[in-house]
């Protein structure tokens, strides 16, 4: 009888969430109707549906040709700011596009969004436990909420970002890392590869601080992985990455706009803004050194820290920065979150409370109250990242080198 009833709850559940999942898909198919749009996957989509079904290279131009026709209408007129739309991501990002390719595109974009939605609620769930901060099964509804409702969440999927799944990818890596299943956690991080961005800091560091530990799986793990992914990709097209740095190199003529966030800080005093730029750049490259240097044979806590500074510090220092890609800095709000409670038992909740509220509705607000056309501006992409890095400054302490206990056991 006990059998048959945990056997009946299971199926409960799986029908209940796969009926879940269909509503979900259908009404972001309903949003995809309505709201057309989707630019950043559209793109990857046409790559990977030429390519399957017509075998056109996806680097081809009539591929970029196609997509800006499918945006504009017309093809893209750079003079007037419209973007190129070029494939621009490595042949192995077919992985996660190729499926996609094979259906119509309203199709495959709602079931996009319901993949990156899924992957930004997994996003938090990670999150939660790299950091390991325990709060109630309320609570964690409420941040799987957030991650997938605040601003960098929900701009990531109607967009159509694929930095929701890189942050999957770069959290459960570190995650599985912690729990000392290197191997797994290698082929995440080749899979990572994919948008090198996002990952072409934090993927050096976890190198480098896996041969101090002699945690030697994790290489192997990344490099088996990622040569064995690349060779299959040469077969299907074999001077594919030579077809990628060319659109690459086309890449900055037509999206300038927004550089990193060294340029848009440097760019507020502009008399002085090529200088206070290299100044940046040094500082910010020399502390991310240091920073290296001490996390150098370290254990698992002050790893997870340089880490999460890591990946803050890699919105400031990429050549241009993009808000989608905030989604990875979402663990390290969530360290804050809980060491501001660790150090205010009685007012730290209503902090948090406070600050996730402005999180929430503030960036929203900021949005609407700057947005020109639909163009971010400049105020969108300071306030997460500043918050990010002074706040992993201000718990640095208290994360690496806890008082009296491990770290995971001072909130519970």
């Amino acid at each position: 009888m006990y059998r048959y009833r945990s056997t009946f709850l299971f199926v409960t559940l799986v029908l209940v969430a796969l009926l879940g999942l269909v509503g979900l898909t259908w009404a972001n198919y309903r949003f995809s109707v309505q709201n057309p749009g989707g630019n950043d996957f559209l793109a990857r989509w046409m790559g990977a549906h030429k390519w399957l079904l017509e075998g056109i290279s996806p680097y081809d131009e009539q591929v970029s040709l196609a997509t800006q026709e499918m945006i504009y209408g017309h093809p893209a007129d750079v003079s007037k700011g419209e973007d190129i739309n070029h494939f621009v991501y490595p042949l192995t990002s077919m992985i996660f596009f190729g499926p996609f390719g094979l259906l119509d595109y309203l199709l495959a974009r709602a079931l996009w969004m319901t993949l990156l939605e899924l992957s930004l609620a997994g996003l938090a769930i990670l999150s939660l436990k790299l950091v390991r901060w325990t709060i109630s099964p309320v609570r964690v509804a409420v941040m799987i909420l957030f991650s997938v409702l605040w601003y960098h969440g929900a701009r990531t999927i109607i967009v159509g970002q694929f930095a929701g799944i890189e942050a999957l990818l770069l959290i459960g890596a570190l995650l599985l890392i912690y729990k000392e299943q290197d191997g797994f956690a290698g082929l995440l991080l080749a899979l990572a590869t994919t948008k090198p961005q996002m990952a072409y800091l934090i993927i050096p560091f976890v190198l480098i601080w896996a041969y101090s530990r002699q945690r030697f799986t994790i290489f192997s793990g990344f490099f088996g992985s990622l040569a064995g992914i690349f060779v299959v990709s040469l077969f299907f097209i074999p001077n594919w990455p030579i077809q990628m740095i060319w659109q690459i190199m086309e890449y900055p003529s037509y999206t300038e706009r927004i550089g990193s966030l060294i340029s848009i800080l440097a760019g507020s005093i502009p008399g002085v803004s090529r200088q206070l730029g290299i100044i940046l750049n040094i500082f910010f490259w020399g502390y991310l050194i240091v920073e290296w240097a001490l996390a150098w044979g370290k254990d698992r806590n002050w790893f997870t820290w340089t880490a999460l500074i890591t990946m803050v510090l890699t919105n400031f220092m990429v050549s241009r920065t993009a808000t989608t890609n905030y989604v990875m800095m979402l663990p390290a709000v969530f360290m804050i979150f809980k060491l501001l409670e660790y150090r205010w038992p009685k007012a730290g909740k209503g902090i948090v409370w406070v600050l996730f509220l402005l999180f929430f509705g503030g960036l929203w607000l900021l949005f609407f109250n700057t947005v020109q056309g639909n163009l971010e501006q400049p105020a969108m992409y300071l306030p997460l990242p500043l918050f990010c890095l002074f706040g992993l400054w201000w718990v640095r302490w208290w994360s690496i080198r806890p008082p009296l206990m491990p770290i995971e056991d001072l909130v519970e």
